[in-house]
Parts: C-alpha cells; sequence; structure tokens
C-alpha cells in the first residue's frame, strides 16, 4: 500500500466508495475479521486481550456538490467539509458523475480585469467545464454529483505534498500499524466516514464497538507561513503530537509520551483545553464514556490542495502507535 494511492481514492463525504474499497482490500489482509457498518465505516478486528482499543482515522476528504447549473453550462457548487473559497479558486476539479469522473477548473478573472480585490464565497464560484449551454452540461453532469480537487502527490526534502492527506495520512498510518503491530488487547482500526461533516462515521462505530480505550489518529495544524510560533508551536520534522486536554484521558497520554520516551520517538505536545477537532471528540462520548487519546501528524495548509506533511514525521507515527499498543492493556484508566 502506497500513501500516494491513499491519497488519490475519491471520497468525499458520504461517496467514500472508492476509498473504503481500497481500505478494505488492503485491511483485511491483516485482521482476524473486518465488517462495514450500515453508515460505511471499515471496521477491522485484530484479535487479542480482553480490553478493546479502537484507533480511527477518516476516510473522508473536504469537496462540493452541484447544487445547480447556470444558463450557460457552469456548475454551482456546495461545501461538503470545510472548504475556504480561496483554495479553489485558480484551481482543476474533478467531479464523480454517474458516467464517471469529468474535470473542471473554477476560474478567475485575470489582474488586467480586476479593479479591486474581489471576495467571493463558494456559493458565488462557478464550475467551467468546458460546455456553453445548461443543456450540454446537464448531459454530463447532474445537480447532487460530488467533486473535490484533482489527485496530486509530489516528494521533496523530505516532505509530501498532496490534497486530502487530512486524514488519508492518518489512513495511511493505521494500515501501515495494522501490517507491524502486536497488542495485548483487541484492537479495532476503523476507518471512519464523514467526519468532515460532523463525526458522523465516529459516532456510529464507537456505539457499535463501545471501547474501553479510543485513538483518534489526525493531522493537526502546524508552523506555516504568517503565523506566529507563539499561536502555533508545532512543526514539522519534531515528531507526531500528543494532545493533552479534556478530550484525553491523562492516563493515556502520559503512556504515549513514555513510550515515546523509552523509543526514543521525538514527538511534540499540543494543548487541547476543550475539543480535539478529531474522531476523539464523539468517541468519549459514546455510552458510559470511553478513555480517549489523540496523536497527530503535524500538517501545514490543511484544507487545501497542497497540504505538507513530513516523511519522518509520519514514520514515527507509525512506531509511536506501534510501540504504544503492545501493552496498551495494562494501562490504568482509573482516576
Amino acid at each position: 500500500m502506497k500513501l500516494k494511492d491513499v491519497v488519490h481514492a475519491f471520497g468525499v463525504p458520504g461517496y467514500e466508495n472508492e476509498i473504503r474499497s481500497l481500505i478494505r482490500e488492503h485491511m483485511e489482509k491483516n485482521v482476524d475479521d473486518i465488517f462495514v457498518d450500515r453508515l460505511g465505516n471499515v471496521v477491522g478486528i485484530k484479535k487479542g486481550g480482553e480490553r478493546k482499543v479502537m484507533l480511527a482515522a477518516h476516510m473522508d476528504q473536504i469537496g462540493f456538490m452541484v447544487k445547480g447549473i447556470t444558463d450557460e453550462g457552469y456548475l454551482v457548487i456546495s461545501p461538503a467539509g470545510g472548504v475556504n473559497p480561496i483554495t479553489l479558486r485558480s484551481s482543476m476539479v474533478r467531479i464523480n458523475t454517474s458516467k464517471g469522473f469529468i474535470y473542471g477548473v473554477i476560474g478567475e478573472k485575470p489582474p488586467h480585469l480586476s479593479k479591486k480585490e474581489e471576495k467571493k464565497e463558494i456559493n458565488d464560484l462557478r464550475v467551467d467545464i468546458g460546455v456553453d449551454t445548461k443543456k450540454k452540461a446537464e448531459k454530463i453532469v447532474s445537480v447532487g454529483d460530488v467533486g473535490s480537487f484533482v489527485p496530486n502527490y509530489y516528494e521533496f526534502n523530505g516532505k509530501i505534498v498532496a490534497n486530502s492527506l487530512d486524514d488519508r495520512a492518518g489512513v495511511y498510518a493505521l494500515l501501515r500499524t495494522l501490517e507491524k503491530v502486536e497488542s495485548d488487547s483487541t484492537l479495532y482500526f476503523v476507518a471512519t466516514v464523514q467526519e468532515e461533516i460532523g463525526l458522523k462515521g465516529a459516532r456510529v462505530s464507537s456505539f457499535d464497538i463501545s471501547p474501553d480505550i479510543g485513538i483518534a489518529v489526525d493531522v493537526t495544524h502546524a508552523l506555516m507561513p504568517d503565523v506566529e510560533k507563539e499561536e502555533m508551536p508545532i512543526e514539522l520534522e519534531k515528531g507526531p503530537v500528543i494532545s493533552v486536554g479534556a478530550i484525553s484521558h491523562p492516563k493515556i497520554y502520559r503512556h504515549f509520551i513514555n513510550v515515546a520516551k523509552k523509543m526514543k520517538i521525538p514527538y511534540q505536545i499540543e494543548a487541547s483545553p476543550s475539543w480535539s477537532g478529531t474522531d476523539a471528540d464523539i468517541v468519549q462520548l459514546t455510552r458510559e464514556g470511553v478513555a480517549t487519546g489523540v496523536i497527530s501528524i503535524p500538517e501545514k495548509y490543511m484544507h487545501s490542495s497542497v497540504e505538507m506533511i513530513s516523511k519522518r514525521d509520519l514514520e514515527n507515527t507509525i512506531k509511536l502507535l506501534v510501540s504504544s499498543l503492545k501493552n496498551i492493556g495494562k494501562v490504568d484508566l482509573s482516576y
């Protein structure tokens, strides 16, 4: 399994069939049991001890839905997830239709014609699919079709740049962990759906599994241009990020820290006083409550077509997961 393949598979919230098939095909080689629940989460089970540990990484990517077609044949779109209109402007997009993928551009007026900077919301954007009438457009695309950025993938200077690393990097980390891990607990590897529109997949899967421990594997913001380090202390190349705060059970995050120190894995701490913005936020509230933790991969330029992570951070995240899961059944969860 290559990260590039995971990144390129299509999977806008509610339409994750392509990425789901890819994950299931790879996961079933390394688990004792596997199933897809009614919402579409892929759950792989690796049997071990009595304690149940759920690891969740979301497979969906941000995108948009076609909500209308103008008389001139342009597509009007609505967001699927947290889409910043700026990241869509002047970009190539790919739309999943009943006839297969089609391509289009979200063009911008050249500076020669712009009198001043125009602020545009996503409803103001138009997708140009190369036709000039509504009738022609309706032959190849329908209202309700979904799309996202055209897939891309680059490696340079120890970095990976691609669309949908949020959270395909986390999915990839789970799949790699699954290949290597031996644990004293029964592990549930869950590729969740619809995280970008309300943590929906994690709500369903955690209720069904009812884990003792829930671990979200996601990405988190790293230092980038125009942001002060005091605001964003997390950096690329400094190791995986362990969340500390109300979502993270103190015995869980201390376990991660102790393992990282023992294994000499570089790590960073992220202060999350109330919410983590990951599947862990909803897993924690399942049934009578779940002891949760969050391990994140530092990422620049989240929710864009040029998300950036470090290859070293990704490998160290996998190493931390494999090492932490080995004896996680012995972690005392009492307060």
